[in-house]
């Protein structure tokens, strides 16, 4: 298969959502930048991608700040699929900023690794203690009967500045695949829950371990919480996901 370009390269977009003094939530910022944009709908912020992105060398970057008291959705229309890299390969780098007493729910649709691709999806939070955040990403590693190409996704959270937690999959790291990585698995599937929790049972800095092999829930800190799982399929991941956190 031969590259797809549409000549893109570096791509930003930036959205701030802030109270006005009427109540309504007031949206600003870059929302579009080709071949990515947001649209708000009074509720929901929905991030649409156009054309074949990430490709080549594209380098995108997505900058979310929610402000104080902003209850807010981050949906995504369609999977993004990342495409045959070029040079040194495509990047996404997600920051997103929760102010005191604000919710965010981000769950976009899946990152779809193709076989050529060589990727970096950097995903950084910076939240207040009195934010609310939840945070879903889900990654596949090849489309129906392909490999996977080369992926490195970073999870870095701060919380009132204080580094909770760094974590990342890294297909270039001897036995990824095996026992003591994805175990074969084609879908790995995270949630970051912030705030709006407390402790889990009363444990602090605690690993919860699922029933199931495939998945299990990470205290790092207080009010803290990352569920990870893995599955041969998208639904099959997320129910996993959901049943660790339900423990």
């Amino acid at each position: 298969m031969s590259d797809i370009s549409n000549g893109w390269t570096d791509t930003e977009v930036s959205v701030r959502l802030q109270r006005g003094a009427g109540g309504a939530v007031r949206v600003d910022g870059v929302l579009c930048s080709a071949p990515v944009w947001f649209r708000w709908d009074g509720d929901t912020l929905w991030l649409v991608g156009s054309g074949a992105s990430p490709v080549g060398d594209d380098h995108v970057r997505v900058r979310v700040e929610v402000g104080p008291g902003v209850t807010v959705a981050v949906r995504s229309v369609a999977a993004t699929v990342v495409y045959a890299a070029r040079g040194a390969g495509t990047r996404w780098d997600t920051d997103i900023h929760v102010a005191d007493g604000a919710r965010l729910d981000w769950r976009l649709e899946p990152v779809i690794l193709t076989e050529r691709a060589r990727h970096a999806a950097n995903t950084t939070v910076h939240a207040a203690a009195g934010a609310d955040v939840t945070v879903d990403e889900t990654l596949v590693l090849g489309r129906a009967g392909e490999a996977t190409g080369m992926l490195r996704s970073t999870l870095a959270v701060h919380v009132d500045s204080a580094p909770v937690l760094l974590t990342s999959i890294d297909t270039s790291v001897p036995g990824w695949s095996g026992p003591a990585g994805v175990d074969g698995a084609s879908v790995v599937a995270n949630r970051l829950r912030l705030g709006g929790i407390g402790g889990i049972d009363g444990i602090d800095g605690a690993s919860l371990a699922s029933a199931q092999s495939n998945a299990a829930a990470l205290q790092p800190a207080p009010g803290c919480r990352l569920a990870v799982a893995t599955g041969s399929d998208v639904a099959a991941a997320h129910r996993s996901r959901d049943a660790v956190l339900s423990v």
